[in-house]
């Protein structure tokens, strides 16, 4: 969240955008979801350290008013009159605030692990050995279209003909975390783990991974220190138990 943006906020809060201007960043928080978050968290931080700092100001003031009172002659001296341009440090000490904290923020969330980080990306292309082709086009297609449930349906049919195919088991376990079927896929990934094919100690990362995403880090942590140097993503699982 750049300089701008903040202006941008702060004016909105305060009122000072023009009507067309005003319009234009409403629209604009109904459409970019990142923008509205953004706004949110620093409407709600201005709100609360405006609240906080008036009430410091106040008391701050009714103190000076009270030394004032009693050491010095208060009494009203006709003065000149003269037009000043009143600054409000008020809305920029909160909107610098404002700033820092949500950094404070953004930073925390950028240091802390999700599973949407780590999961699975790209496409599959599965090697067909016999059986109903159709069902490997299927589940290709209902699972690189993040169909999840259809794509299950396909890697059943596939087993039901092929049960130790471990690429369509593994893509299986896959989609069963994405449904949060979490039983079937530990059901899928403790079996390929305690096998010998290629999917060995990838099975084992996506086990971790799927205690990621049901907020249990302890287990997660323990399945990654078990994955070996050889792994492809044992540096990718370093990364993540620092996180951790």
């Amino acid at each position: 969240m750049d300089e701008k943006t903040i202006l941008l906020f702060d004016d909105y809060l305060q009122g000072a955008l023009s009507p067309e201007a005003k319009k234009n960043f409403e629209s604009r928080l109904e459409t970019e979801s990142a923008l509205k978050d953004a706004f949110v968290i620093f409407r709600d931080v201005n709100q609360h350290l405006s609240h906080h700092l008036s009430e410091e100001r106040a008391t701050f003031k009714d103190t000076l008013k009270t030394v004032a009172d009693q050491h010095l002659d208060t009494s009203v001296v006709p003065k000149k009159e003269v037009k000043v341009i009143r600054f409000k440090p008020l809305r920029y000490l909160v909107a610098a605030c404002a700033v820092i904290l949500f950094g404070a923020i953004f930073w925390t969330q950028m240091q802390n692990a999700s599973y949407s980080d780590y999961s699975f990306e790209g496409t599959i292309d599965l090697i067909e050995r016999g059986g109903d082709e159709s069902a490997f086009a299927k589940a290709e297609k209902a699972f690189n279209n993040k169909r999840y449930n259809e794509a299950i349906i396909s890697f059943d049919a596939i087993l039901a003909n092929d049960p130790d195919n471990t690429q369509v088991l593994f893509y299986k376990g896959i989609a069963s975390v994405e449904i949060a079927d979490y039983a079937k896929a530990e059901h899928i990934f403790v079996n390929l783990r305690n096998g010998n094919s290629v999917f060995k100690y990838k099975a084992q990362w996506y086990h971790a991974l799927s205690f990621l995403k049901q907020g249990d880090t302890e287990r997660c942590k323990q399945i990654l220190e078990e994955l070996p140097q050889e792994a492809e993503d044992y540096k990718k699982a370093q990364e993540l138990l620092k996180k951790l």
